[in-house]
Parts: C-alpha cells; structure tokens; sequence
C-alpha cells in the first residue's frame, strides 16, 4: 500500500515538474513584462500537484510518529503502574511499621509498670485445639527464660512459660483448662481462682455466698500461688448468680487479653518457681 502511494506521488510529482519546466521553456522568449494570467495558472496547477504527491509522504511520516508515540506512552504507562506499585507496598510496610511501633509502645508501658525486668518476645506460632492453647515465642533459656515465668502483654496476663528450648519456648495460654489464676476482685479484694473449664468456659471459682462482687469488676493477680505477681490484671466479672443456698457463687468472667490478635508479649524474667497448678 505504501508502496503504491510513494510511486504514484513520484509520478505525479515528475509530471508537476515537467509541466512547468515546458511553460516557462515556451515562455523563456519573453524578456520584460508581468507573468501572464495563463503562467499563473499553470504554476499555480503545478503547486497543487506537487502538494498532492507530498501529501502521502506527510500522512505517512504523521502516522509513524503518533504509532511511535502512542508506544512510548505505553512504556511509560507501565513504568507509572510499577512505580505505583512499589509506592502502595512501601505504604503498605510503613503502616505495619506504625502498628509494630504502636504496640511496642503499649508493651513498653506495661513493662514500665511491671517490678520485675522484662523480656520481649514475638509469637512465632498458635495452637487452638480442643486439648490445648498455646502459642510459641522466640526466646528461650539461652535468652535466660525459665520455666513458669509470666508472659503478659499490655492489657494484661497472657499465661506463663510451660516448656522451654534454647531458642524458642511455649507459652500455656490463659485460656488453657490447666490454667489458673488466683485472683482479687479489685474493688471488694474478695478472692477467688480463675480458671477455664475443660468445655471452655471462663469463671470466678471458690468465691463465698458473702463474696463482693458485681459485674464488670476488675480482676487482679492476687500473688499467691508462686507464679504471677500481685496486681497483674487477669479477667473481668460478666455475670454473677444470685446468692443461694451454695457455699459459692456462680461466676462468669472474661480474660482481658485478645489472645487472637497477640504478636509481641513482654515475659517477667522471675525466679524459677514450682507451679501449683501443675
């Protein structure tokens, strides 16, 4: 196609060419005087032709440039999409980044708090399971972890060292069966244990008939036992039965830790002690 237009330009272009060549060769004899209506005519004809033979060329030489273009905006299009890309990831990282920053900083004002020296860990693994829960963190004895030590985080008792490796140990989670906490109502200092049932469900035990205590009562660590220290929050009161003719009471209560949403915990570096709940 292009081809036949580039001929058929050539063609007409030497055919413009010979046209005026032969116009002024009939009219070369004139010597003085204005250029005749026909002469005018005949050039004017002339410069329709040769535009007209170019034309292809112009259309052809637009063409290659607007394709070479519309390439390079296609190139850059793909250059703006990965840079857009790696901006939304570096967003993604520095959001993670502010959330790890955040709650380090939670962490650290519980450990603050807290009279032993802590230790931070990351949860590197979970078990849920009927039989078991627990999780696994990223210290263990050469990092001077012992067995039995508190792991909390910064809303409150999380569970303690149960086994113990080199570089990793496993944490008895509060919301193990064989978990137990005895525990102050802290607003009454009524004691009781807190433990979870082997069905999974959390409550106040051992709490008398005369026992103080309301729903939505915070519960504390009340230091007994030789494993947490005293005044750790550990659950909150949901409901209370009505007082009867049983020695204790019905108590329903909640852990105050997510343990779902857990990453970082602080361990309070005590002495190794005996667990009396073991």
């Amino acid at each position: 196609m292009f081809q036949l237009l580039q001929e058929r330009r050539n063609a007409a272009l030497i055919g413009g060419l010979f046209l005026v060549s032969f116009t002024l060769m009939t009219f070369s004899d004139r010597q003085q005087g204005s250029t005749t209506l026909l002469e005018r005519g005949l050039i004017t004809t002339a410069g329709w032709i040769v535009k007209a033979a170019a034309a292809p060329k112009h259309w052809i030489r637009f063409t290659w440039n607007r394709y070479i273009y519309l390439v390079d905006l296609k190139a850059e299009n793909e250059r703006l999409k990965q840079k857009l890309a790696a901006l939304e990831n570096l967003a993604v990282r520095a959001l993670e980044l502010e959330k790890l920053t955040q709650r380090l900083e939670h962490l650290l004002s519980a450990g603050k708090k807290a009279s032993p020296p802590v230790r931070l860990a990351r949860v590197v693994a979970r078990e849920f399971g009927p039989k078991a829960h627990t999780m696994m963190i990223d210290v263990g004895s050469a990092d001077g972890v012992r067995r039995n030590m508190p792991v909390l985080n910064e809303d409150g008792v999380v569970g303690r060292i149960f086994r113990v490796g080199r570089g990793v140990s496993q944490v008895l989670l509060l919301t193990d069966f064989r978990s137990a906490v005895d525990v102050l109502v802290q607003r009454s200092r009524a004691s009781g244990v807190f433990s979870i049932s082997p069905k999974g469900k959390a409550e106040l035990k051992y709490l008398t008939a005369q026992g103080d205590v309301q729903k939505g009562d915070l519960l504390i660590s009340s230091g007994l036992g030789g494993v947490y220290p005293k005044g750790l929050p550990v659950a909150q009161v949901l409901e209370v039965s009505v007082g009867g003719e049983n020695l204790f009471r019905k108590i329903e209560a909640k852990p105050l830790v997510n343990f779902q949403q857990i990453e970082e915990v602080l361990i309070l570096m005590v002495t190794e002690k005996k667990d009396p709940w073991k």
